[in-house]
């Protein structure tokens, strides 16, 4: 079974970013499938090996490998029209599963391959092409191919999979699980609040059911005790956010620590100062904590700004960067996507953490793409942060779980929600 989110649209529109920003794992069998196509036997492919190590040199006992890159970072089987040459001459059930996948990431739950999105992809963030109720067979094909590929857990071991826990001293069961997220949803969709103000109800309720002894809890007890607690916390939340007090230092400096991992890339086409080496990219993430004078380019791209310009506020959401933001926090929130194994074993309130997270950090991406107007500042903005979250290994690391820790439990991120929104 495929959960899809019937809110999401997408379809290829062959910009070639996913084909130079990211490397390519293969299977054996697709090696071997690639390998009987002939490309060895063009000219262009002479000497050119199709396909490289990913795997450390010492690992030798098992060895992995991805296709090969070109100059810029490029894929080999890139066209000079951004195709793919495989899929152009074979088809595209012939290309590897990881470029098939793409942008659909599939999340093991109970029963069900639930599916998210890498909205890294300029299609999948600005919701261009066919609904995905439409591709639901061919996305549905693709998991039963997951449950066989590499690593990815047999099927027999996903029945029955428990829901990522909320904390180490709670659980719910699926139905309830389901239950919260849904209430976490309707918050966000809430057109009667402004979104910031709408995460900031999301925050609260979730204060709320920490402190709950959800144990004692199950069933139409449950959905009665949220159905109590919503009008409760949205009582709690400051209406007027601008009169909220503006991060401390320890929020602000915490703030462009995260800030600088979200903006980091260290590979591909558009890396940053991290080609320079590792001395420039500490230098560049040391400005990033300090918030003097030019934002670093700790990516190729961004724009010649100051952080005292992107302290400029962003203004009033158009509507589509509105059902932007909307679309991608429903779909992270659905999907599982924010905890568990598809976030670094994060619990869910630890993931949720960091997933509110990303909204100051959008906010402030976009206004740093204030000249691309709205909403394609946002929609930028968003493709940036996205392409890091539950992707960047020290996003996972302890340091960084401490700092969201910190944030939230001194209220920080509360505050920078409310600053950031403005």
């Amino acid at each position: 079974m495929v959960r899809l989110p019937l809110i999401q649209n997408w379809d290829c529109h062959a910009c070639g970013d996913c084909c130079t920003d990211y490397v390519v794992p293969v299977t054996a069998a697709e090696r071997q499938r690639i390998e009987q196509q002939g490309w060895s036997a063009l000219p262009e492919f002479q000497n050119t090996p199709l396909f490289v190590r990913s795997s450390p040199w010492w690992k030798f006992w098992r060895r992995t490998y991805r296709l090969n890159q070109g100059p810029g970072h490029r894929c080999i089987f890139l066209n000079d029209k951004k195709l793919c040459r495989i899929h152009d001459q074979f088809g595209f059930e012939t290309k590897p599963l990881a470029c098939r996948l793409y942008p659909y990431i599939l999340v093991p739950a109970g029963e069900q391959w639930r599916v998210s999105m890498r909205y890294a992809c300029p299609s999948a963030v600005a919701n261009k092409g066919r609904p995905l109720s439409s591709q639901s067979e061919e996305i549905a094909g693709m998991a039963r191919e997951m449950e066989t590929w590499g690593d990815v857990p047999r099927r027999g071991s996903l029945l029955h999979l428990p829901p990522p826990p909320l904390s180490r001293h709670q659980a719910l069961d699926w139905p309830d699980w389901q239950q919260m997220i849904n209430l976490f949803i309707a918050t966000l969709r809430d057109p009667h609040d402004a979104f910031p103000r709408r995460m900031l109800r999301c925050l609260a309720l979730m204060r709320v059911l920490k402190s709950a002894k959800l144990s004692e809890l199950q069933g139409k007890r449950f959905q009665e005790f949220l159905r109590v607690m919503s009008p409760a916390v949205d009582a709690d939340v400051p209406r007027q956010l601008e009169r909220m007090a503006g991060p401390g230092w320890i929020g602000r400096v915490l703030f462009r620590s995260s800030l600088a991992l979200y903006l980091r890339k260290d590979s591909g086409v558009r890396i940053g100062v991290a080609k320079k080496g590792r001395l420039a990219l500490v230098l560049s993430t040391l400005r990033m904590v300090l918030g003097q004078g030019q934002v670093p380019l700790l990516q190729g791209g961004l724009p010649d700004q100051s952080f005292a310009q992107v302290e400029e506020p962003l203004g009033e959401l158009h509507p589509a960067s509105l059902e932007a933001l909307e679309r991608y926090y429903e779909v992270k929130l659905d999907s599982g996507q924010f905890c568990g194994r598809m976030y670094y074993g994060m619990p869910v309130w630890e993931g949720f953490t960091a997933l509110a997270m990303t909204l100051p950090i959008i906010f402030w991406t976009a206004r740093l793409f204030r000249r691309l107007g709205q909403p394609e500042s946002v929609f930028k903005a968003i493709s940036v942060v996205d392409e890091n979250f539950g992707y960047h290994p020290l996003l996972g690391s302890r340091r960084q779980r401490l700092a969201l820790g910190i944030l939230e439990s001194r209220q920080e991120l509360d505050r920078l929600i409310a600053w950031y929104g403005k």
